[in-house]
């Protein structure tokens, strides 16, 4: 029973500590396609974002640079 407590609390830490990596990554880093835009309403052309991480955005539809998932126009 112990070693099982202690098997699932090293999980639990490990995911944590993943996720904590990818976070702080994703706030340093940046391609050519994607920047912070402050105020959308400027573009006239579609915006494209990523479901997961609203504040990466596109002018051309491509994958997010933090999850790689697909940009989805922002409606």
């Amino acid at each position: 029973m112990n070693s099982l407590i202690k098997t699932a609390a090293t999980f639990v830490l490990v995911v944590f500590l993943s996720c904590k990596g990818n976070q702080n990554s994703s706030e340093t880093s940046a391609t050519d396609s994607t920047t912070v835009v402050a105020d959308t309403a400027a573009h006239a052309a579609t915006v494209y974002t990523c479901p997961m991480h609203p504040e990466v955005v596109s002018d051309k539809p491509g994958k997010c640079p933090t999850c790689g998932m697909d940009l989805e126009p922002k409606s």
